[in-house]
This record gives C-alpha cells, structure tokens and sequence, in this order.
C-alpha cells in the first residue's frame, strides 16, 4: 500500500543520504528539490525511483560529488559552463540563475553547460525562470541513445527532451516533451504487465516495428513522434546542446545512468527572456489568461471531460500534495536500504 510523507521530511531524509556520500549541503538540497518537485507533481519516473540511481552514480564516481561547474567563456547574453562530469541537478540550476541574471542586464541570457550528468527533470529549470517572471526554456541531450534516423535501424540520438515554461494567472505554462512517441517508462510498464505496446513505438532488432514491449527493450529502437519532424526537433536539440557547447556529440559512447562509474556526458543550455523588456509583466499575465480562457472554453470533444493546457495537471498535483507526497514503497525500500548502508534514520 502506498504511503505518504511530508515533503519537508523527505528532503532532510534524501539530502542526508547525498551529503553521507561526500555531496556539500547546498549541492545536495538543491539536487533533491529537482526529485521532489517531479515526485510532488505526480511524475514517479522523475522523482525518487531516479533519485535513487544518482545515489549509485554519486557513490560510484559517476557524478563527482564534489565537482563544480566554471565559466568556460562569457560574452554579453551568453555564457559556457563545463561541469566536469558533477551533478547535473547543481549545474543545471547554476546555469539558470546565471542566464536570469543576465536577462536582467540584457533582456535575455542563454548558458551553455557541457561535460555534465543528466539534469533529469527538465520542466525543473523552466519554471525557475517562470517564477521569477521570465520566459524559461531548457534543451538538453541524453546519455542513452533512443532515436533511429528515418528510414534507419540503429539508434543514434537520445530523446533529447525541451521544455518551455512562462508565468500564467492559474499557476505557469510548461511543456516538457521527449521526441520519442513514447517515454521508455511506459514501455517497461507494458513488459510487466504483459501487454502489448501499440504500433508506431518501436523497432525490434531487425528494424520492424513491434508491439512486443520486450523486443522494444532489447533495441532500444524508440521511434519519434511525428516521424521526420521529432527526428528533426532532436536534431535541433542537439544542435543547441553538445554542438554548440563542444561537448561529446551525442554523448559519445555513454550508454544512460549505468555503468553508475561512467560520465553521462551530456549537455543543456538553459534561456531566460525577461518579459517586462518587451512589456510589463502584469500585461503579460493578462494576456496568457486570456489566451487560456479561449482555449478552454473551445466545445468539448464526445468523451471529454475537460480541456487543460500544458502544466496545469501537473501545478494541481504539485498543489494537492503539498502536505504529503505519496511515494511507491518500492521506492522507499530502496532510500530506507541506503539509509541504513549509510548509518542513517529510515522512512519506514
């Protein structure tokens, strides 16, 4: 049975188990909030099920506990991080502050980071920039290659997800998206529950598309949304991440979280556009609401309960939970393992 737990206590319990394994307090408080808020919002395959293969890289030198991100180059707007293969959640929140303060002075700032770990909640960052009333986006590559090219067999790019955030009066927009047609979390789903996968997810080994989930896994073959034009958004994605900042293309020879001892090698850049540069940001959230308020009031389809647009089912779990996140026991088995690895209290 799947119980809850009070936010705050799950924050002391998981930056505890970080700083035992040698990560500084703040790096720690801020790599967990990253978790939390995908947990809170009721995305489990970006919360403390992940969290907890950090904790096997961090330990096992994969992200360096103790590496920082420096500035490489800076010029106006613009600025290049290298993070030296540390903890993705820290680089990707120092990248962001960096590119909010320079969209202060400049209207816009743009922070290039390479040589890091995966920043894994995407929307996380964004919405940094939303708060604070700004226009927020990230891009970055991923470590695991997912996407076939069109018309090819093997897999040569991630899922190289995006995501864009911006304040509104109902709480922010924010989309987040991979350019898989499916997010590799589902397909596992289907595997353990013996079910077929629908056409137009993957390949198997030989190329074929399958509804066999695990011939799915065993490729690795996910196909894009889209076809040609997620391939392409992936391109772009790429483009703006490990080319741009000369990191590893693609990630070179990285293959996802594990081995939890090898450098994910990849690459994000975090963009921040200051609105009240164009116009006040009051003006700016009226507009969005009234934006908003069109779109929800289009006539239902048959079977339609309700139209919400992007972020607003994820802002009222956030709100929902806000007393106690429910979290997989699953899971808590496995952060009470480490805590008691580490000497540390257990949630159970």
């Amino acid at each position: 049975m799947t119980a809850s737990y009070p936010p705050r206590l799950l924050a002391e319990r998981c930056t505890a188990l970080l700083t035992a394994l040698g990560v500084a307090p703040d790096d720690a408080r801020q790599t967990v909030d990253v978790f939390l808020q995908a947990e809170q919002m009721g995305e489990e395959s970006h919360g403390l099920r992940l969290f907890e293969k950090v904790l096997h890289r961090v330990k096992a030198g994969g992200d360096k506990a103790t590496a920082g991100a420096d500035v490489v180059s800076a010029k106006g707007a613009i600025a290049l991080l290298d993070a030296h293969q540390g903890l993705g959640q820290v680089a990707a929140a120092q990248a962001m502050r960096l590119a909010m303060d320079k969209a202060h002075d400049f209207g816009i700032g743009m922070v290039t980071v390479r040589n890091a770990n995966s920043f894994t909640s995407a929307k996380y960052y964004p919405l940094m920039a939303a708060q604070a009333g700004m226009v927020g986006i990230a891009y970055t590559n991923t470590s695991r290659k997912m996407l076939p090219p069109p018309g090819g067999v093997k897999p040569v790019l991630g899922n190289n997800p995006a995501a864009y955030a911006a304040p509104a009066p109902g709480g922010a927009f924010v989309l987040d998206f991979a350019c898989t047609e499916a997010a590799a979390e589902r397909i596992v789903k289907a595997k353990e529950r013996g079910e077929p996968i629908p056409e137009g997810w993957a390949l198997d080994s030989e190329g074929r598309e399958t509804t066999d989930p695990a011939e799915a896994l065993k490729s690795l073959a996910f196909l894009p949304f889209g076809g040609y034009k997620a391939f392409g958004l992936a391109m772009v994605h790429e483009i703006m991440t490990s080319v741009i900042a000369g990191g590893p293309l693609m990630a070179g020879e990285a293959k996802g979280f594990a081995p939890y001892d090898a450098p994910m090698n990849t690459a994000f850049t975090l963009i921040a556009i200051d609105i009240a540069a164009f116009i006040p940001r009051a003006e700016f959230e009226a507009r969005m609401g009234e934006m908003i308020a069109a779109i929800k009031a289009s006539p239902l389809r048959e079977g339609a309960s309700e139209i919400r647009y992007p972020g607003e089912r994820s802002a009222r779990a956030f709100e929902a939970n806000a007393a106690a996140i429910p979290v997989d026991p699953a899971t808590i088995a496995l952060l009470d393992d480490w805590a008691r690895q580490l000497d540390l209290p257990t949630l159970v």
